[in-house]
């Protein structure tokens, strides 16, 4: 009887939360998080669009994954600047270093493998309750247990990846979808952009390619 009566006090204040978030634009909002799960990893969608100054964090605190994000959606026609605060423990450990994150316009698309022994997760979060009202399921990727092995894995390639390993913590900062050039150093792409110039002579073939290279129409990463 505590636990229910604890469950429903976090419930309405959850609610009372929310609306307050509703009047005040000015106070960070709870991402909606769809998730989905095979024995070997999640996907967790942060449902989020033109997200900027972003900060994702992965890590393993007191036997569990931890998963922190903070970001901004950018200030358009109607719909002022709102940022975005979120903070979940996991269910279970995860593998940093082989988890990995896509960030577009329309989302934050992760792929957190988790740590051996793999197996199903019976919810996302380690905390279970009502009050979690921000978590759903991802039908559209979903497979269930028994269905695990005749269903294919996700085709992912389409996603544009950056991995997390590349910190102490975990930690992705500010990269904006551009994955890949995580680690580069800038100096030397500008050395060997300056190079690359004194080899083309201007205005040829290469300076075609590039331009249309840079015109190329990007794929469709909706899943």
């Amino acid at each position: 009887i505590k636990v229910l009566l604890i469950e429903e006090a976090q419930y309405i204040l959850n609610r009372q939360e929310k609306a307050t978030r509703s009047t005040r634009p000015d106070m960070p909002a709870i991402p909606t998080v769809l998730w989905a799960q095979r024995s070997d990893k999640l996907y967790v969608t942060l449902d989020v669009q033109d997200v900027k100054d972003e900060k994702l964090d992965l890590s393993n605190v007191d036997g569990s994954g931890k998963l922190s994000f903070n970001g901004k959606r950018a200030e358009s026609a109607g719909s002022p600047e709102q940022e975005y605060a979120m903070e979940q423990q996991l269910y279970g450990e995860i593998d940093v270093e082989a988890s990995k994150v896509s960030i577009t316009p329309r989302n934050v698309f992760m792929v957190i493998q988790k740590k051996e022994p793999h197996g199903f997760w019976p919810r996302l979060t380690k905390e279970s309750g009502r009050h979690l009202t921000h978590i759903k399921t991802d039908w559209s990727k979903w497979v269930d247990e028994d269905e695990e092995d005749e269903k294919p894995e996700m085709d992912m390639s389409g996603y544009n990846f950056s991995g997390f390993g590349g910190g102490e913590d975990g930690g992705l900062g500010g990269m904006g979808g551009m994955g890949g050039m995580g680690g580069m150093d800038m100096s030397k792409l500008a050395a060997l952009q300056e190079q690359m110039k004194g080899m083309g002579g201007g205005e040829g073939e290469e300076g075609e390619d590039e331009d249309d290279s840079d015109n190329e129409e990007l794929p469709d990463l909706q899943k």
